[in-house]
């Protein structure tokens, strides 16, 4: 199935949400607060007041992905990226077949996903906030929360030290 131009990025998230290998070389620590408590990430992420505008973490990445649709809205028929439709079904399929020590957060693991995957197809690998969510997941973490006042301020994600799952 081909997701348009920028097909070989969209299907490189497609990939990853197979297996969540982590990508020891990606660096998030310049715009990610690690936190190791799950309670805390359950917290950051459907609970957390963030700024004077008073956003949640799900308010945060629903604003951002408006731009990405509206962004998607202002191409000609031609140059829309095709079945995006099909992307959700792939990743919730994908990400609860995958091992993963995130399993409390598997719907909004396949909701992140999702939009990665619908940001790419429309603006490619570019250094927006859905690239940045991917290199999260990519360096082994669980994108939770916000910390500061949106926009400006750093991602906050949850580590989990990997069990031995054999």
């Amino acid at each position: 199935m081909k997701y348009g131009h920028y097909h070989n990025q969209v299907k490189e998230v497609i990939d990853f949400s197979k297996t969540f290998k982590a990508v020891a070389s990606h660096d998030i620590s310049y715009f990610t607060k690690i936190i190791n408590d799950e309670e805390k990430a359950k917290y950051y992420a459907y609970e957390d007041v963030i700024g004077e505008d008073e956003y949640a973490w799900k308010d945060i990445k629903e604003n951002e992905m408006s731009e990405v649709w509206g962004k998607f809205y202002e191409l000609n028929d031609d140059q829309k990226p095709q079945n995006l439709d099909m992307l959700l079904k792939i990743f919730s399929e994908n990400v609860r077949s995958a091992t993963t020590e995130f399993n409390t957060f598997l719907e909004e693991i396949v909701a992140d996903l999702n939009n990665c995957a619908i940001n790419r197809a429309v603006n490619g690998k570019t250094d927006n906030f859905f690239e940045k969510l991917f290199k999260i997941y990519k360096a082994g973490y669980f994108p939770c929360g916000w910390d500061g006042d949106y926009p400006y301020g750093s991602f906050i994600a949850l580590y989990i030290e990997m069990k031995n799952l054999n």
